[in-house]
């Protein structure tokens, strides 16, 4: 009930307006845009309800030395949400290819002077390279490499690389907890990390969005991996991985 009000009270902000608006959320000074992300504009709007069952399983997942790695980070709100609940000693990569995204990803972060959070500015994939990023400018997170994905998008062109060469390039050792949400793109990125990554840098948690097209891939590959099914949510998947036997 209380979700349905917050929704209907927002509505005159949401639709009346473009400007960006400052709030509080988490504890955290953020700047968020009503229209055009569909994530962003719930973290303007209600915060409390955002991805409730996930951020609540991750916070578990994560402690003040720990590693998360956000894959389609966005305007930020998984990496926001751990950092306020863990502290700035969390360390985090926040991977966005999408250039307005982590302008706004960015000054948040500088407006809360968060050290611990890395923006990387590539989109992962199961190469090194380039590739196109496919833009709909009227819900920013459903942007991705997957052509077909959404209608009313534009193409840009962005810097590619793959999850363990990223790692590896940041001197990451271990992830206690990985996210990803890249709009259908998933079942490449992590096929190729299971296929070559040592199982040590293998997170021991996952998020993963499911979609009717990639769902059956995607859990294919991480049951083959070893990971099982803790939870599925409306929009997600979470995974823990089992101890080898």
């Amino acid at each position: 009930l209380l979700y349905r009000i917050a929704l209907w009270l927002r509505r005159p902000i949401k639709y009346g307006s473009d400007k960006a608006l400052d709030v509080k959320a988490w504890g955290l000074k953020l700047r968020l845009l009503p229209r055009g992300n569909i994530s962003e504009a719930k973290v303007l709007f209600t915060p409390q309800f955002f991805d409730l069952d996930e951020l609540t399983w991750l916070k578990t997942k994560l402690n003040s030395t720990a590693t998360f790695v956000d894959i389609g980070a966005n305007a930020g709100a998984y990496s926001f949400s751990m950092t306020a609940h863990h502290g700035k000693q969390l360390s985090i990569l926040a991977v966005e290819p999408d250039p307005v995204m982590r302008e706004r990803l960015n000054f948040n972060i500088a407006t809360n002077d968060l050290s611990n959070i890395e923006v990387c500015p590539v989109a992962l994939s199961d190469h090194q390279g380039t590739a196109t990023l496919n833009v709909c400018e009227s819900q920013r997170g459903q942007n991705s490499l997957e052509t077909g994905m959404h209608s009313g998008s534009e193409s840009i062109t962005v810097p590619v690389t793959t999850l363990l060469d990223l790692l590896t390039s940041k001197a990451i050792t271990k992830v206690d907890a990985l996210k990803i949400d890249i709009e259908g793109h998933e079942p490449k990125v992590l096929r190729h990390f299971f296929d070559n990554a040592p199982r040590s840098l293998w997170p021991k948690a996952i998020i993963t969005e499911h979609k009717d097209a990639t769902g059956q891939q995607i859990l294919a590959i991480l049951e083959e991996a070893g990971y099982s099914i803790h939870k599925k949510t409306k929009l997600n998947w979470l995974f823990d991985l089992r101890s080898p036997s």
